[in-house]
């Protein structure tokens, strides 16, 4: 009935609109299939990518089965651009991800190819009463996932509608452009790589080159380039996700984008042969079938990844020539995290390995320093990219404590003498320190991004008193690092001085708040992000004793360990 009634449409806006609207009910569908299949799986998405990445083969059957579940390769890819910024994957381990991703995002066109969009509203509907009727979570997350799937079929039809119109309309115009495709391939690979570009979703831009071809005289030799080139442009939201990452994340990117237009090269180069070996299936599926599109998606990205697989050691080193520089703070922090997968050195030399223990210990603490400054900066100014700054920072910290701490329990095991045992309780001890001002600092952050976006305001008092409580933590913070790592007894005694002084603002600030409160000059709403932030401040200050508590050979307190939960 929808096509009944679209197809009859008489003014040419309206079919525009349906084109528009039905990219956007595509594009909302795909998403929001993709974010409640991620929600059904939790987190372990994210800890299978990080911890089955050890051979570049492992890491494309991973990419291709996460991309063939959450419909996106460009989710999976800015993942693990993600992944690489954090430290936490290195290019090595991310390159056969990004090579599977462009296989699992063939699964799209797969289905699409079935051509089963008159069932899309049963979809709809099954998904709206798992959604709206049934009280469990996970049903509901299902119930997403159908009427994503749904959505993303009523979107095609929408847009078929549409074009379908236009085509019929303006049939002399469209046949003259499809003939100009077909007579200069370049011109749709071009046409593949912008218009993916500017939408960013290769499967929205393939959907659209389905039902074009199934509606029109294009030819699959038109047909095809447009598809080289989307696989292009899609490689534009990894590049936007490495924008303020270091070079490694930077080198993700092009490793992607390298992947994909080499792969372009080599089949715009063999198209010819490629279009007579296409022609055959397209014939026995009935002609102009949106599966020819699917089938030469699928033969593109399998052959592509076959062919370059033998060479990613060449591209990665071509690419690390390209981009240079001084190792950024998540190169540096990658480097450590292999090595302490490492245990081979706590076998040949205990000793040694408490040292590098130490290294290791040193950069976390300097991680610390720069996640508080980044805090601290952003209390005073909005900047939308603290909080990926900082979810980099937060991962960085909770892997480092992670792997530190097996590293110092296997230590442990090996026959070593009671100072060094000492060192080792010491060290577990702090790493636990900075790991929770890191969980500290987060939360710091989240207050402010959702005082910005709440567009909340503060006094001018409770803004110097709090600028005043983030000077004296922030001298904590940075003598607290500094005792550890110099094992210095006065900067030491300059924490446990300041505590005192950090514990009597936030009492006092509290109460000031509250007169203010009370006194109308800010509002309720306010008050309970504002004592938050003061509490979340003094921790990070007792945390900081507990550093320096460690260097004097102080016993902290029961109040202090509580606080490490």
């Amino acid at each position: 009935m929808l096509l009944e009634v679209t197809m009859a449409a008489n003014n040419i806006w309206e079919c525009i609109l349906l084109v528009f609207g039905g990219l956007g009910v595509f594009l909302y569908g795909i998403n929001l299939m993709g974010d409640a299949l991620k929600d059904l799986a939790g987190s372990k998405l994210k800890m299978i990518i990080e911890k089955s990445t050890s051979t570049p083969l492992r890491g494309i059957l991973i990419g291709a089965g996460l991309t063939a579940i959450i419909q996106s390769s460009s989710g999976t890819t800015a993942l693990t651009v993600g992944l690489v910024r954090s430290g936490l994957m290195t290019l090595a381990q991310a390159v056969g991800i990004i090579m599977g991703a462009n296989i699992g995002t063939t699964v799209t066109s797969l289905i699409i190819g079935f051509n089963i969009g008159q069932l899309s509203l049963i979809f709809v509907g099954i998904g709206a009463v798992l959604i709206f009727f049934i009280n469990n979570r996970k049903v509901k997350d299902l119930g997403r996932v159908v009427l994503g799937f749904g959505l993303l079929f009523f979107g095609l039809q929408l847009m078929d509608s549409g074009l379908a119109y236009l085509l019929e309309t303006y049939k002399t115009q469209t046949e003259a452009l499809f003939t100009a495709l077909n007579d200069w391939p370049i011109i749709g690979l071009f046409v593949g790589i912008i218009v993916t570009a500017i939408i960013q979703s290769s499967s929205a831009s393939i959907g659209i080159l389905q039902g074009l071809f199934a509606a029109s005289n294009m030819t699959l030799l038109g047909a095809v380039p447009i598809l080289i080139g989307a696989n292009i442009g899609t490689t534009v939201t990894a590049v936007l996700a490495s924008i303020g990452g270091g070079s490694e994340s930077k080198r993700t990117a092009l490793f992607h984008a390298t992947f994909n237009i080499i792969g372009a090269i080599i089949f715009m180069i063999l198209l010819y042969p490629f279009i007579l070996l296409l022609n055959p299936i397209d014939t026995a599926l009935g002609g102009n079938s949106p599966m020819s599109i699917a089938i030469a998606h699928i033969i593109f990205n399998c052959v592509t990844t076959f062919i370059l697989f033998w060479f990613i050691k060449p591209i990665c080193k071509l690419i690390c020539k390209i981009i240079k520089g001084t190792p950024s703070t998540e190169e540096e922090g990658t480097k450590l995290l292999e090595e302490l997968g490492d245990y081979s050195l706590i076998k040949k030399s205990p000793a040694l390995a408490i040292e590098f223990i130490a290294k290791c210990m040193d950069f976390m603490g300097d991680t610390v320093v720069k996640y508080f400054n980044l805090v601290k900066a952003y209390s005073k100014e909005n900047n939308n990219n603290v909080p990926k700054e900082a979810q980099v920072l937060e991962n960085m910290l909770d892997e480092f404590d992670k792997k530190i701490h097996d590293y110092l329990i296997n230590i442990s095991v090996q026959h070593v003498h009671s100072d060094e045992m000492n060192k080792i309780s010491k060290y577990l001890d702090t790493i636990k320190d900075y790991e929770r001002i890191g969980d500290h600092c987060s939360n710091i952050c989240g207050f402010y991004e959702d005082r910005y976006k709440r567009k909340l305001t503060l006094s001018e008092d409770s803004m110097q008193d709090l600028e005043q409580m983030f000077e004296a933590v922030n001298t904590m913070i940075d003598k607290g690092v500094n005792s550890i790592k110099k094992w210095s007894d006065e900067d030491a005694k300059v924490v446990s001085e300041t505590e005192h002084t950090v514990d009597n603002m936030e009492e006092i600030f509290h109460e000031r708040h509250t007169h203010r409160v009370a006194n109308g000059q800010c509002s309720y709403l306010d008050s309970d992000y504002y004592d938050e932030l003061l509490v979340n401040l003094e921790r990070i200050g007792d945390h900081c004793k507990n550093l320096a508590d460690t260097v004097l050979g102080k016993n902290r307190s029961k109040e202090n360990k509580l606080l490490e939960g």
